[in-house]
């Protein structure tokens, strides 16, 4: 009985965390004033680690202190508050890690920790297969960022991912080196970050408490981002790798978000946005993109920590939208992104941003403005529109296409400039599989707009309800990994529950 309550330990990890999210913050102010990177003990402190360390801290404070009220009472939870300081302290470390067996053991840990937070409700029948998966899955990404590692100190002689990125240049013995480390590393990230065909587990884990919910989708999950954020000198100079990260992100993307509209739980229909927004960040990564990555992970982090802390409110009753028909809405989605043009082009002058600097930036400008045109078909669909006729839909969307233009150019010159000490000159990919690159995502994202507004009459059809069905269930990728990790695992992997 005396585990139900926590202990002056568990207590006392709360101030503990808390001061680590204040050093945090003091750490990125001092890196702002002056941005001049720190090693320590196999640690580095520069404005990349400071940023993605604050949120870690700060959303570890904020899940835990959640979590002291929430398994109040509950058998185990000084081991659950233990295993959550833990995971919390490992995926820090990994953060600010360079030296390479430092950052593979952060890894690791976080992975290992993680695995004990999923599991946490052992008698529950469905917590323990994807909880299993999601072990496999990682051993599998341990693997390739092993190997990573061992190739490095083979060719390049040093376990300081400094020092081997400031020898990128220098020959080598074996010239596949350079792309084999960096598809290794885009493999380990891949398996991270829930990415297809690694992805069916995040979905599946509703029955871990809700803090581990929060604390995975928040900070967890963007293990992956932050391992190749670090690896970004490498990354930029394979072109295999930034293909890799699209192709397999454009995908990860679009099972998201068709899984995620299909989703009638909140909780299900949070996880697939995490997927989807996840394999969006690869996406960028692809696009060598790394300011808006960044800039995407850490407001992600923060509204999925948010999101999932209060799924247990009720929710409001939202007044009764006006419908628009299904080519009404693809009309308006078409029209705002022409409209977005003129209002990209003024934003661009505004802030300084390029579009045609790269193929990635174009790719993400051409993006923009087709979430551009969705938000004008929201602002024609909002709750308490004015009525046909009026002005004020227009004007409003006119308005907003302009301020979410410089936002987001405003934005990514800032987070450009802020980390330029970070990673330095890198070489802009301009290559015939930049622009495939490229490409792939603005036609994927065409269509699936194209579809979102299609929608309602897609669900008059018996082919669309048959297509929800499939999308409701993940197009069923899950129960094929299962049956993977049944013949891996040994025996069932839906186990019964005493044994669990």
């Amino acid at each position: 009985m005396h585990d139900r309550q926590a202990g002056w330990l568990e207590r006392a990890l709360l101030p503990l965390l808390a001061a680590l999210a204040a050093l945090s913050a003091a750490m990125l102010v001092a890196q702002a004033l002056n941005p001049q990177p720190q090693t320590l003990a196999g640690l580095t402190l520069d404005r990349l680690s400071a940023t993605i360390g604050l949120l870690v801290a700060v959303v570890g404070v904020v899940v835990y202190r959640f979590a002291l009220r929430y398994l109040d009472g509950e058998p185990r939870q000084r081991s659950f508050l233990r295993w959550l300081a833990f995971t919390v302290l490992a995926a820090y470390t990994f953060v600010f890690a360079t030296h390479l067996l430092v950052l593979f053991g952060a890894w690791l840990l976080t992975s290992i920790g993680l695995h004990q937070l999923l599991t946490y409700y052992r008698d529950r029948y469905e917590a323990i297969p994807p909880a299993r998966k999601k072990f496999l899955i990682s051993r599998l990404g341990d693997v390739a960022l092993i190997a990573a590692i061992a190739i490095i100190f083979w060719q390049w002689g040093t376990l300081d991912l400094n020092v081997f990125l400031a020898r990128l240049s220098d020959p080598v013995a074996w010239s596949p080196a350079l792309d084999v480390v960096a598809l290794l590393v885009v493999t380990g990230a891949l398996t991270k970050s829930a990415q297809f065909p690694f992805h069916s587990w995040l979905p599946e884990t509703m029955e871990a408490p809700t803090p581990v919910s929060a604390l995975m989708h928040a900070g967890i999950i963007n293990g992956g981002g932050v391992l190749l954020l670090h690896f970004a000198p490498l990354i930029v100079q394979s072109p295999l790798a930034l293909l890799n990260l699209v192709v397999v992100g454009t995908l990860t993307a679009t099972l998201g978000m068709l899984a995620m509209w299909a989703q009638t739980n909140v909780k299900r229909t949070l996880a697939w946005s995490t997927v989807g927004q996840m394999g969006f960040m690869m996406v960028q990564i692809g696009l060598a993109a790394f300011p808006a990555a960044i800039l995407h992970l850490v407001g992600h982090g923060c509204y999925k920590a948010w999101s999932f802390l209060r799924t247990g409110d009720l929710p409001r009753r939202a007044a009764p939208a006006p419908k628009l028909a299904p080519g009404q809405a693809v009309l308006l989605a078409v029209i705002g992104t022409l409209a977005a043009a003129p209002a990209l082009a003024l934003a661009s002058v505004i802030t300084g941003f390029d579009p045609f600097q790269s193929p990635g930036k174009l790719a993400l400008s051409i993006i923009l403005a087709m979430a551009i045109g969705q938000f004008w078909v929201a602002c024609f669909q909002a709750p308490r529109a004015p009525a046909s006729g009026s002005l004020a839909p227009t004007l409003v969307s006119i308005a907003g296409t302009l301020v979410a233009a410089v936002l987001a150019f405003g934005l990514y010159e800032g987070a450009a400039q802020f980390f330029a000490p970070v990673f330095g000159e890198l070489p802009t990919p301009t290559g015939p599989l930049a622009w495939i690159a490229a490409i792939i995502p603005v036609a994927v994202f065409l269509i699936l707009g194209i579809v979102y507004g299609l929608l309602p009459a897609l669900g008059r059809t018996a082919a669309g309800r048959a297509f929800y069905v499939h999308a409701l269930h993940g197009f069923y990728l899950g129960a094929i990994a299962d049956r993977l990790v049944e013949r891996v695992w040994g025996g069932s992997s839906l186990p019964d529950a005493r044994q669990a």
